[in-house]
Order: C-alpha cells, then sequence, then structure tokens
C-alpha cells in the first residue's frame, strides 16, 4: 500500500472556493492520509486568521482531522531530519518537518501545494501537486 501524507494546504482547500480544488482536496481525505501535528498546528492557524475560526471550531476540525488522518508524532529525530533536509534540499523551515514526518513514516507520496511538484526526496518520497496541470 503506496502511504500518503497532506500538507496543510490540502485540508485548506476543503474550504476553497473552487469545487474542483475541494473535490480534489476530499479525494484525498479519503484515502486517509498521515499528518503530523505541524499540519494541525498550520491548518490551526490559517483557519483563525483568514477563516475566523473560533477556538471550538479549530478543535471541531482537529478532532475530524485526527479521526480520518492517522497521527504521526513529531519527536527529535523529526527536528534533526529536517534540519539535514532543509539544508540538503533547500527546504522552508516549516516544510522540511512536514518532508521528514512522512519519510519517518513511510510515506511514498507527500501531497503539497507548497513544494516541488513531482521531485523526488531520499530516493523514497515524492512530492506531488495535486492541482498542477500535469
Amino acid at each position: 500500500m503506496n502511504k500518503v501524507f497532506i500538507d496543510s494546504n490540502i485540508v485548506l482547500y476543503l474550504m476553497d472556493e473552487d469545487e474542483q480544488k475541494r473535490t480534489i482536496a476530499a479525494q484525498i481525505l479519503a484515502l486517509r492520509p498521515l499528518i503530523s501535528p505541524q499540519v494541525l498546528t498550520e491548518t490551526a492557524n490559517v483557519c483563525k486568521r483568514r477563516f475566523k475560526y473560533t477556538k471550538e471550531q479549530i478543535l471541531n476540525l482537529w478532532a475530524d482531522l485526527t479521526n480520518d488522518c492517522f497521527l504521526v508524532p513529531t519527536d527529535v529525530t523529526i527536528f534533526s531530519d529536517a534540519i539535514k533536509l532543509s539544508k540538503q534540499y533547500n527546504f522552508q523551515v516549516f516544510d522540511a518537518l512536514i518532508v521528514a514526518s512522512a519519510l519517518k513514516a513511510g510515506c511514498k507520496t507527500l501531497y503539497s501545494e507548497d513544494m516541488q511538484h513531482k521531485m523526488l526526496v531520499e530516493k523514497s518520497l515524492t512530492i506531488i501537486n495535486p492541482f498542477a496541470q500535469s
């Protein structure tokens, strides 16, 4: 089975005005992907700022996400791996944390709009922008 990991932007497209992007995001979430605390935090931050979510709405969203996805815990090795990945691949710091989590979980695919489409990381993880025109 190809385990997939998602970035926060995939979750946020569930709330997008573009119906096609909402549909694609929902299809990816239906795969029961893996997520990290970083994804939950980034999603909450955007929902609070952009969508004016209340604390209760954010907590409900977190409950839904942790029910519909598999949560990969963050530990010290993920941070040290993220440092290495950030330097080696020139990832932004927060993106490096997500990539490190996906790698640690043994995922083959990371869905993200924020990173290079079809990039292969560590010969095992492919970053896919599901909204890219291939």
